[in-house]
């Protein structure tokens, strides 16, 4: 039965996202593809869920009011976005407006569907116990669930810590499960397994998608061949360590969202920037990503501003000119990433220690 609800809350999150993305879209007057749209709603709302959770983490609350408060936010965030797109309507005539599929673009997109059905099984079906990380993570949420605290305990044996982990507590993205697992009395084991999991494949499918349907200029012939094609590739790529064995056996994890989603997420965006840097909508929906990038995993803390940077560095290069205002919004994207950083080497330094 705890699956069954975990479904449903899972259909919720993708709903919740698609509210979120497409608010963020009509502000930002521009009209992706659907499955982008996802993207988006989900790094918004983790990008907000840190500001509350943050917060409230180093403030050493309780998780009930973690839940409480968040949910509120939540509330209120939704219905401004509701607001939102009730009252735009230009924008829902140019996304659904004109396009029409052939019979050929209709049986590749239902072979791309089955094909991302098949990956959702496949990465539930191999996931199992793979040693102190996976203990580690899911130790976290239940321990958190049980003692209503917030990386208070240790997730491995359960003993209360002197101060706050900052390397893992500068995320709040496990107790976003954690939160839910308190509310609705499912087992965190299984909201992570069965929500996270199937969630992570689907988000990795869709970056794909906006990705390829960028590259092949709205073909959706050509788009739906590709996904297809990754998909196989990513399930009979059995080598350890790549992305794929992530997204495969450890899906449940941050790091797997960091190797399938954020990470290419990012380099797809700084595609779009290298094409087109004049655009504010792709600046402002890098910053979204990098904003909301240590949220989902301590993992983009230095990748993602490396990312930025290395493009900056070589769009200049190829140019052969400074470009100052591409230089500062590069460095603006960066910013909330650096942060982190300074905060997280300052805890490593011993020079910022938050006692329990």
């Amino acid at each position: 039965m705890q699956v069954v609800f975990s479904i449903g809350i899972l259909v919720l999150s993708i709903c919740i996202y698609s509210l979120l993305g497409r608010a963020f879209c009509v502000k930002c007057r521009f009209c992706p593809t659907v499955p982008e749209r996802l993207c988006i709603g989900f790094f918004l709302y983790f990008a907000a869920f840190q500001i509350v959770a943050e917060a409230l983490i180093l403030t050493k609350q309780k998780l009930h009011v973690l839940g409480a408060v968040w949910m509120a936010v939540l509330a209120a965030g939704l219905a401004a976005a509701l607001v939102i797109v009730k009252k735009d309507k230009g924008q829902t005539r140019a996304e659904t407006g004109g396009r029409t599929m052939s019979n050929g673009a209709r049986l590749l997109a239902a072979l791309m569907a089955a094909a991302v059905f098949c990956e959702c099984a496949t990465a539930v079906l191999m996931q199992r116990n793979i040693g102190w990380d996976f203990a580690y993570y899911i130790g976290n949420m239940t321990t958190s669930v049980a003692t209503d605290t917030m990386y208070v305990y240790d997730g491995s044996s359960g003993l209360m810590r002197g101060h706050l982990e900052l390397r893992y507590a500068l995320s709040s993205f496990y107790m976003n499960t954690a939160w839910i697992s308190q509310i609705t009395g499912i087992s965190a084991l299984v909201l992570q397994k069965y929500v996270a999991g199937i969630l992570c494949v689907l988000l990795t499918n869709a970056v794909v998608y906006s990705f390829a349907m960028e590259v092949f200029h709205q073909d959706l012939k050509k788009t739906a061949v590709l996904v297809t094609i990754t998909i196989v590739l990513t399930i009979f790529w059995d080598v350890y360590d790549t992305a794929a064995q992530f997204l495969l056996l450890r899906n449940y994890e941050a790091k797997a969202y960091c190797a399938n989603v954020v990470l290419p997420m990012t380099g797809y965006l700084l595609y779009r920037l290298w094409k087109n840097s004049r655009a504010i909508q792709n600046w402002a929906e890098l910053f979204l990503v990098a904003f909301a990038s240590v949220a989902v995993s301590m993992s983009s803390l230095v990748l993602v501003p490396a990312l930025i940077g290395i493009m900056l560095l070589a769009q200049l290069f190829v140019e052969r000119q400074w470009d100052g205002a591409l230089v500062l919004k590069g460095i603006v994207c960066m910013m909330p990433n650096v942060c982190y950083l300074v905060v997280y080497l300052a805890f490593t330094r011993g020079w910022l220690v938050v006692e329990v």
